[in-house]
């Protein structure tokens, strides 16, 4: 990953972040990045390869803050409710402080472009609400169910409510700070992975 110390390539991954995050990678191109950070083309080029190191190089650095914040915050002693509750916390946490960085991985979670790096610190983070909820089956408490169609509904519903907060804050120009709606979200998304109600029949 390439080393940006310097003002000037902080202004250009912050510029990189908001149009990635706002009209998307395929549509956000060298020129425009140099134009929003203020700098010339040229001086893009010195900091990174290219429009892909920009994006590697954020997608990295978001997910290792996202993933250093939720490990921080779960206590891995505490009973599974009670690290559910510090994990969705935490979530939370970063839903509110970062939702344009959030909005920014959950574009590109799935990038083609992403390197070998970027591919590995997704999987750590994929790998840290696997085990969780594995931990929580293990202990009886989550309801028996592959851990993956838990992440789904664990990690999706973090990606599509930060979808939501970000569409508030940039369309509706209201600060995302409505903290009742992912109050809710932490009670229903606890109900759904403890209780177990079969509703329809699941064929062989």
């Amino acid at each position: 990953m390439d080393k940006v110390t310097n003002t000037k390539g902080d202004a250009i991954l912050e510029a990189a972040l908001h149009l990635f995050a706002t009209q998307g990678y395929a549509e956000t191109n060298v020129p425009s990045i140099a134009k929003a950070a203020q700098v010339g083309v040229g001086t893009v080029y010195r900091y990174f390869k290219n429009k892909d190191s920009i994006l590697n190089h954020l997608f990295q650095k978001v997910l290792a803050v996202f993933l250093s914040e939720i490990q921080e915050a779960v206590d891995e002693h505490a009973d599974i409710q009670a690290q559910f509750s510090q994990l969705f916390d935490a979530s939370a946490g970063l839903m509110l402080n970062y939702t344009p960085e959030l909005q920014f991985m959950n574009l590109n979670v799935f990038n083609e472009v992403l390197d070998d790096d970027s591919r590995a610190a997704r999987a750590k983070v994929i790998t840290y609400y696997t085990d969780f909820l594995q931990h929580g089956q293990d202990a009886h408490i989550f309801v028996h169910s592959s851990p993956d169609v838990q992440l789904v509904l664990l990690y999706g519903s973090v990606q599509t409510m930060v979808s939501f907060l970000w569409a508030k804050h940039r369309f509706a120009k209201i600060p995302p700070a409505d903290t009742r709606n992912i109050r809710q979200l932490k009670n229903q998304l606890w109900n759904a992975l403890t209780v177990e109600r079969k509703i329809f029949v699941e064929e062989v």
